[in-house]
């Protein structure tokens, strides 16, 4: 499914040059059309991760690590003994 940037602006707390500043910096992807942009789904929990991760004081890259690789977080192994 497919929603309006206006719809992502609404939803989010997030201003149209923050979300115009994400794209071009690839963590979103919109499709332009008859004059207005549109973005997935997918994009939309993506973006909300990411708000969510920024708003706990980690930078934007560190942020898209945790969602592109969750499973990096998992703690090393423990030495046994």
């Amino acid at each position: 499914m497919y929603f309006p940037a206006e719809h992502l602006l609404e939803k989010l707390p997030i201003s149209a040059e923050k979300l115009s500043e994400f794209e071009q910096k690839g963590v979103v992807h919109g499709i332009a059309k008859v004059g207005r942009v549109f973005y997935s789904s997918r994009d939309m929990y993506r973006l909300k991760g990411i708000l969510f991760f920024m708003s706990r004081g980690l930078p934007l890259e560190e942020a898209r690590r945790r969602l592109d690789y969750p499973a990096e977080e998992v703690a090393a192994p423990r030495d046994r003994r």
